[in-house]
């Protein structure tokens, strides 16, 4: 079965200055940087809980070379794709087979690092119309080494992964009856005028929202990062630069939000915690 979002990646031209970035924003060093020949990229990634936070960036002929070039191309920097783990590889990828999942073939790779240190694994596209544009892949439990420890971790972990779709109902079926992630809402909201769909899996929520002017396929429009200590994290991240609006009362009750003004790689970005 699945059991977290293990890697999300974005897409950079810029990898070493993105990165110098994203170390102060999360107030952590990254936890691994290396590349894949196999795949023709570079990368580098921090560590956030149970989730991987993975800049890449073409660099030579590979299997995603061609696929981050066009990326960077036509959508420009963002959130490019996503990595579900799963604890029995083998026997997730045939079960999927049998649910009329289009799949693409198992592909051993590997990351090099710099130090190195070699992390291999083996992963599946999900080739459904549906979701072929948010580059899904599955893969066995393959993890950099997560920092245990930091004194100035501004955020603490992913709250919540949002995509747009013109196809809820597409994506629900695939999701929940054919990769059996938990639906935890599915509610049409009259004051967004839309319908909202939220999956849970391994601590992360992945927003499904419906969008009648999506002319293409479904997209990753943001992410919600969490903070333990909210007031703290605000107010570090303003004095290390970074413009965020001004804190307000968040959708859920008892928590606390606000928006990063101008957020990396053009990712919109809320921050999210709970009231002291």
């Amino acid at each position: 079965m699945l059991t977290r979002v293990q890697n999300i990646f974005l897409a950079t031209k810029n990898i070493e200055e993105t990165s110098q970035k994203f170390s102060i924003f999360f107030g952590i060093n990254p936890n691994f940087i290396g590349q894949s020949k196999k795949l023709g990229i570079d990368i580098i990634s921090f560590g956030l809980n149970k989730t991987n936070i993975c800049l890449i960036s073409p660099k030579h002929s590979g299997a995603w070379f061609e696929i981050l070039n066009n990326f960077l191309k036509n959508k420009g920097e963002g959130i490019f794709g996503i990595n579900f783990s799963s604890d029995d590889f083998g026997n997730d990828y045939d079960n999927f087979a049998k649910n009329d999942l289009k799949l693409s073939d198992k592909i051993e790779s590997n990351f090099e690092g710099n130090n190195k240190d070699q992390k291999k694994f083996s992963f599946f596209n999900i080739l459904d119309k549906t979701v072929e544009s948010l580059n899904i892949i599955v893969s066995n439990e393959m993890d950099f080494q997560l920092n245990k420890e930091n004194s100035k971790n501004n955020l603490s972990k992913v709250n919540q992964l949002v995509i747009q779709t013109e196809s809820p109902e597409s994506i629900k079926d695939i999701f929940e009856k054919k990769l059996s992630i938990r639906l935890a809402l599915d509610k049409t909201f009259k004051e967004w005028a839309g319908r909202m769909l939220f999956f849970r899996l391994g601590g992360v929520t992945l927003e499904v929202i419906e969008g009648k002017d999506i002319k293409q396929n479904s997209k990753y429009f943001g992410i919600g990062w969490h903070a333990d200590n909210y007031n703290k994290c605000y107010n570090d991240l303003l004095k290390d630069g970074f413009r965020l609006s001004e804190i307000r009362t968040g959708r859920k009750k008892g928590t606390l939000v606000s928006t990063l003004k101008e957020p990396i790689l053009n990712i919109p970005t809320i921050l999210i915690g709970l009231e002291e």
